[in-house]
C-alpha cells in the first residue's frame, strides 16, 4: 500500500504515514535508496528493521514530492534535510513509518502502538504532574511516553532525563497540549498534537 495518511496540521507543519503491506524489495524498488543509504540498510540485520527505515523514508518522500534532497544524521543522530529552511523528523513502528516537517522551527514526531506493558514502565518516565491524568491508563500513558519521545526527538542534542527534564501537559478535547523540555536551567515550551491512525498512536512536537 502506498502513502497511508498525509496530513496538514498548520501551513507550516505536515506529517505523513506510510502503512507497510510491501515486501522488502517492493520497498527498495519505491524508495531506490543511494549507496550511502545502502550501507545504512546493511547496517540492520532484521528484515523488518529495513523494511520499518524504508517506510519511513517514503513516508519523507511523499511530503516532498518531485524535490531533490538528502538526509544526513548529526553527531548526535538527529536527521536533518538539505532543503532550505525545512526541520525534519522521522519515526516508525511495527507496520508503519512516519515522517513530519516544520517550516518555521525545530519538530519532532513519535509514532505507538498501545501496549499494557507500558504500565510497568511508567514510574520510569511519568513526571509527578502526569500521574494526575495518566497513570494506569494504557491510552493515556501512551500519548505521555509517545510526547516525550517526539520532544526528545526534537531536541535532540543531550541526553535528557524522561521523568524529569521533558513535561506533558494534560491533553485538550483537540487532543492539543504544551510540552516543556528542562534542560541547562532554561524551560523551552512548544505545541504538542496528537491522532489517531489504524489503531497508532501519533504525536508532533514542534
Amino acid at each position: 500500500m502506498p502513502l497511508f495518511l498525509k496530513v496538514d496540521i498548520s501551513p507550516n507543519v505536515s506529517f505523513a504515514l506510510w502503512k507497510i503491506d510491501e515486501s522488502e524489495d517492493e520497498l527498495r524498488r519505491l524508495y531506490q535508496p543511494n549507496a550511502s543509504e545502502a550501507k545504512v540498510l546493511e547496517g540492520f540485520k532484521i528484515e523488518i528493521k529495513r523494511r520499518e527505515w524504508l517506510s519511513s523514508r517514503l513516508a519523507l518522500k511523499a511530503l516532498f514530492p518531485n524535490k531533490n534532497y538528502s538526509v544526513i544524521k548529526d553527531e548526535f543522530g538527529k536527521p536533518h534535510i538539505s532543503l532550505e529552511g525545512v526541520e525534519i523528523s522521522i519515526s516508525h513502528a511495527k507496520g508503519f513509518g512516519a515522517a513530519a516537517y516544520n517550516l518555521t522551527g525545530p519538530i519532532g514526531i513519535d509514532i505507538e502502538h498501545e501496549r499494557e506493558q507500558i504500565k510497568r514502565i511508567a514510574y520510569k518516565f511519568l513526571h509527578p504532574s502526569e500521574k494526575l491524568w495518566a497513570e494506569n491508563q494504557v491510552d493515556k500513558l501512551t500519548q505521555a511516553w509517545g510526547a516525550k519521545e517526539a520532544l526528545y526527538k526534537l531536541h535532540g542534542r543531550t541526553q535528557l532525563i524522561f521523568a524529569d527534564q521533558l513535561v506533558v501537559g494534560k491533553p485538550n478535547n483537540q487532543q492539543q497540549a504544551t510540552g516543556q523540555i528542562i534542560a541547562h536551567g532554561i524551560t523551552a515550551q512548544f505545541k504538542l498534537q496528537w491522532s489517531e491512525h489504524a489503531g497508532l498512536s501519533c504525536c508532533l512536537a514542534y
